[in-house]
């Protein structure tokens, strides 16, 4: 079963998966952790499997390709060797394989490659996908709407089961975590904050609340999950709500966050 942790750059995917590891394994649960991120330069864990033994992205930035362009291209060229990565983590026999993507987010919510790669490598075991949004994204109604739409974009790119985690939770305000976060499930509660919102006005309103109902409308807000490195219980609530999805079997929704 695969746990696939996606989210933009600084989001914390790299400093989660080692402490998401952590705590499942204290619980008696074997995982390994795939590093999937060609350009990688440091990482907070031992990787137990590694992209980069596979492709190295200076090879691409020696063809003259920009960083970005370098690791689209890098990222694609793994589509031949899913094969050998798979069975190099099944040599670990996990009951749990964490993939650590790179945080360049475009490589899965707009580009065909990414979902590719991952979806060869998955093959018909179940996974289900973290995405990460971090906190700073909550400090007003329009950037919430921002993050939930991209959010939502991955969502029906990889037609996974999928966990929305606001990383760094320990940086949110009390009325955040206690007050705006528990109620964004509601029917037009987004749309009520944004209306309040002084610095929206015109069209920048308009398409904020048209995005805001939009998501609404297509059933994707289920629950939200503030999760912090520093609270041991929040890595174990999402352990929790990742072990209900993957047994669930085949009867999942695809936007049933709950």
């Amino acid at each position: 079963m695969y746990i696939i942790l996606l989210g933009t750059a600084g989001a914390g995917k790299s400093t989660l998966a080692g402490e998401l590891r952590s705590v499942m394994e204290e619980t008696g649960g074997n995982v390994a952790i795939v590093n999937f991120d060609p350009a990688a330069e440091k990482l907070p864990y031992d990787p137990d499997v590694d992209v980069r033994n596979y492709v190295n992205i200076e090879d691409f930035l020696d063809k003259g390709l920009g960083p970005n362009g370098s690791l689209v291209s890098a990222v694609d060229s793994l589509i031949n060797y899913t094969d050998k990565i798979r069975n190099e983590i099944d040599k670990f026999k996990p009951d749990f394989t964490i993939i650590d993507t790179p945080g360049q987010l475009e490589l899965f919510s707009y580009r065909v490659g990414g979902p590719l790669v991952l979806n060869s490598l998955i093959y018909n075991d179940k996974a289900v996908v973290i995405f990460l949004m971090d906190s700073i994204f909550f400090d007003n109604p329009a950037n919430m709407v921002s993050i939930l739409t991209l959010a939502s974009s991955v969502n029906t790119r990889f037609k996974k089961p999928q966990i929305n985690v606001i990383s760094k939770s320990d940086l949110l305000s009390e009325e955040v975590v206690n007050e705006i976060i528990p109620r964004l499930h509601e029917e037009g509660y987004l749309e009520s904050l944004l209306r309040d919102f002084k610095e929206l006005d015109g069209y920048t309103l308009s398409l904020s609340l048209s995005l805001a109902r939009a998501l609404y409308e297509a059933g994707y807000f289920g629950h939200i999950l503030p999760v912090s490195i520093f609270n041991e219980l929040s890595l174990r609530n999402l352990y929790g709500q990742i072990q209900d999805i993957l047994t669930e079997g085949e009867d999942y929704k695809v936007y049933d966050n709950e």
